[in-house]
């Protein structure tokens, strides 16, 4: 834990706290930024190819390869996915409130477990989320290469 010294007056005080935070942050974008980048929001704009679900094999893996402490557990991807397939069940259109709260809810997950598999696949949803707008097809993507990114996760050995 970061003492502060508060001898050496206000300003630098203020610095000091400055400086953590800042120190705190990075390590809150603790993820994997070599599997983010393999990601490509035309799968989302456009169509999912045979990348989108070689990507999501490959990403599906990732997300279990690991030691038993740092996986990404099925049950924390279904309830971001159950959440998703109930805006999708309702209707996009009728649900796009829900829908941008989703970005929000995954960074929560996120921030309380704190490990580099959920905060890269919590970078790559927010990658795609913002691919989405407002389109349904887009969204429909979305829900594709998630569902598929789960079951390569579950066929993976994912827990």
């Amino acid at each position: 834990m970061n003492t502060y010294n508060k001898s050496q007056g206000q300003q630098d005080f203020t610095e000091q706290k400055r400086q953590h935070f800042k120190q705190d942050f990075r390590t809150r974008e603790n993820y994997n930024k070599e599997q983010a980048d393999k990601f490509k929001d035309e799968w989302i704009k456009k169509v999912l190819n045979d990348d989108a679900i070689k990507f999501a094999d490959d990403f599906g893996k990732y997300l279990t390869d690991a030691k038993k402490d740092e996986q990404l557990t099925t049950s924390q991807i279904r309830n971001f996915f159950g959440e998703m397939r109930r805006i999708q069940l309702k209707g996009f259109k009728n649900e796009a409130t829900a829908f941008l709260l989703l970005k929000p809810k995954l960074a929560y997950m996120a921030a309380r477990v704190n490990k580099e598999r959920i905060n890269t696949f919590r970078k790559v949803m927010d990658f795609a989320h913002g691919a989405v707008g407002d389109s349904e097809e887009r969204f429909k993507n979305y829900c594709d290469l998630l569902e598929a990114i789960l079951a390569y996760h579950k066929a993976h050995g994912g827990k």
